[in-house]
């Protein structure tokens, strides 16, 4: 079935941001709590996600679903990743100044995998 300009848009969003973010289909398929074929799927123009599982998949990607419409997600996504890279930078240097432990090295801290 052949895409309109607006889903390829969406479709090519969603890839690009996924990648930004360094993630996996099978990662996004988890965080949006769908199957990664879907994810494979749409991501190969095969299929187009109802308004839910675009939601779905906005939110496993971490933005809002504007992002994935956007003509200009890719550019926002970075500069989002930039952003918050810099503040965990800042935070890094704050916190290290303060003489505040990380507490994420300490064992009684760490959360633990079941």
């Amino acid at each position: 079935m052949p895409r309109t300009a607006l889903q390829k848009r969406i479709i090519d969003n969603i890839r690009k941001i996924r990648k930004e973010k360094h993630m996996t289909q099978e990662e996004l398929a988890i965080r949006s709590n769908l199957h990664t074929g879907y994810i494979g799927g749409i991501e190969t123009y095969g299929r187009f996600p109802k308004i839910d599982n675009l939601n779905a998949i906005a939110q496993g990607l971490g933005v809002d679903i504007a992002y994935l419409v956007s003509e200009d997600a890719e550019k926002r996504a970075i500069e989002l990743t930039r952003r918050l890279e810099e503040l965990e930078a800042l935070l890094h240097t704050y916190l290290s100044a303060c003489a505040i432990p990380d507490y994420s090295k300490m064992p009684e801290y760490r959360s633990t995998s079941r």
